[in-house]
């Protein structure tokens, strides 16, 4: 509950400081995966740590010119389609204050939770260690039996995310005591984001 607080309040923080830009835009009728729901989607997740991921999304989406609202191509396991991605918007004058790639990482890894969510409504366990070659444990229900799966994030600022894919898929491949090993890649450029299985 105390995590819920504090993404709250900094998620109001956010929005105040970007006040006066336009109103978010979304296609209508459309699917639309929100990022300032993340701690819902993953009440685990500490509400400080999704207050970072949630801010520098917003900073690697909006350094590539996109604002609340902004078409997102998503492919799962090689299948496309489309949403709407929403987001409080951040202040870009801060994006110094922040490493630039963990901006784009952080991001990453926000994008992808919460796309993970949306498509195969995904529970977080934990985070997996660095030695562990993935970066989040979590669980499904199929058939009525738990499947564990390992999930490694990676983001691309700009540029094609296929190369990246190819090594993440390799990297996550590596995890052991697991059913399902998956690798997640966001493009901030288009934006975009692609998840694929490993299939063994």
């Amino acid at each position: 509950m105390r995590g819920n607080v504090t993404l709250s309040s900094a998620m109001s923080a956010v929005r105040q400081a970007s006040a006066g830009q336009s109103e978010p835009h979304t296609p209508s009728g459309g699917a639309v995966i929100d990022l300032s729901c993340l701690c819902q989607m993953y009440p685990q997740l500490p509400g400080d740590m999704v207050v970072i991921m949630v801010i520098r999304a917003a900073l690697g989406l909006q350094r590539n010119g996109h604002s609340p609202g902004a078409d997102l191509q998503m492919s799962i396991e090689r299948v496309v389609s489309r949403c709407a991605l929403l987001w409080p918007a951040a202040d870009l004058a801060t994006a110094e204050q922040h490493d630039y790639n963990r901006i784009t990482e952080d991001g990453a890894e926000a994008i992808a939770l919460a796309v993970a969510h949306k498509t195969m409504a995904w529970r977080l366990v934990r985070r997996i260690q660095q030695e562990g070659h993935g970066d989040w444990l979590l669980e499904h229900q199929h058939k009525g039996m738990r499947k564990l799966v390992a999930f490694e994030v990676s983001g691309v600022d700009t540029g094609s995310i296929r190369g990246r894919l190819r090594e993440k898929l390799a990297q996550v491949a590596k995890t052991v005591d697991v059913d399902e090993r998956w690798a997640g890649v966001i493009g901030f450029q288009r934006p975009e984001a692609a998840l694929q299985s490993v299939k063994l």
